[in-house]
Order: C-alpha cells, then sequence, then structure tokens
C-alpha cells in the first residue's frame, strides 16, 4: 500500500518507509539485514532490498537516500521466481510488468497524475536499463 496522504510505502511486515525515514532508521532495521548497499557515492547511497510484500503483490525495492535522508524508492515488481539470465528479457514482458504497476496503482490511488505535497509517483519503463519501476520521490 502507498498512502495517498503522507507518501508511507506500507510493507505487509508493518514497516513504512516515508519522507521522514531515514538511512539510519533503515540500517537499524531488519530490512536492512537482507539488502545489498549499491554504489555509496557521498552524498547519495541506496540499497536493494530482497523480495518484500506490499499487499498482494511481491516487489524489490530500491531506497536511495541523500546525506542520510530518503530521497526515493523504486519498487519493481518480481514473479515467484527471478530472470536468472539477460537471454530471457523481452520487451514485451517488461510492458506487461509496467502495465501492472499501472494498474495497480490505479487500484491504490485513483488515475494519475500522482502529484502530492510530500512528492510525487511515476509508473515508467527505461529503455537503457531495460526494466519498468514504480519510483516515488519525497520532496
Amino acid at each position: 500500500m502507498i498512502h495517498r496522504q503522507t507518501g508511507e510505502i506500507e510493507l505487509t511486515s508493518g514497516l513504512r518507509i516515508g519522507p521522514s525515514y531515514s538511512e539510519a532508521q533503515f540500517l537499524s532495521s531488519p530490512l536492512a539485514r537482507m539488502a545489498n548497499a549499491l554504489s555509496q557515492a557521498q552524498p547519495w547511497s541506496g540499497y536493494r532490498t530482497s523480495r518484500q510484500r506490499i499487499g498482494f503483490r511481491t516487489f524489490r525495492i530500491t531506497l536511495h537516500f541523500c546525506s542520510g535522508k530518503i530521497a526515493w524508492v523504486e519498487l519493481f515488481e518480481v514473479g515467484a521466481e527471478s530472470k536468472a539470465f539477460w537471454n530471457d528479457w523481452s520487451e514485451k514482458e517488461e510492458a506487461e510488468r509496467k502495465a501492472s504497476h499501472d494498474a495497480w496503482l490505479s487500484s491504490i490511488l485513483g488515475a494519475p497524475p500522482y502529484e502530492y505535497p510530500w512528492g510525487k509517483i511515476t509508473s515508467q519503463y527505461d529503455p537503457r536499463g531495460g526494466y519498468s519501476s514504480i519510483v516515488v520521490r519525497f520532496g
């Protein structure tokens, strides 16, 4: 669930990630124990989590911090199994993932655009990276 009023992303575990979530809070959470650190180029840092449930869907979550404060979160819906190799990738499947993201956002937030006092939410396809994601930007 993404709460429209606050911007908080509520995981099925009960953890909430929102505009006031800090890197220190993340690092002391159980979520951090199952995450991989991405490149750390001060003042930026990022972490990719293991699979997390949000409602009835499963996502990999990437959290991006600037000077210890949450900047944005990327949600990437995953199936029961991840693709093992890039030769299994297809643009058609990524279009389907984006459509699934769009439908989910519409079901919980209504029609876009998703712009709020706390930030904005977009569903996008990155042709260079070859993936679709939901991006929740704070601030």
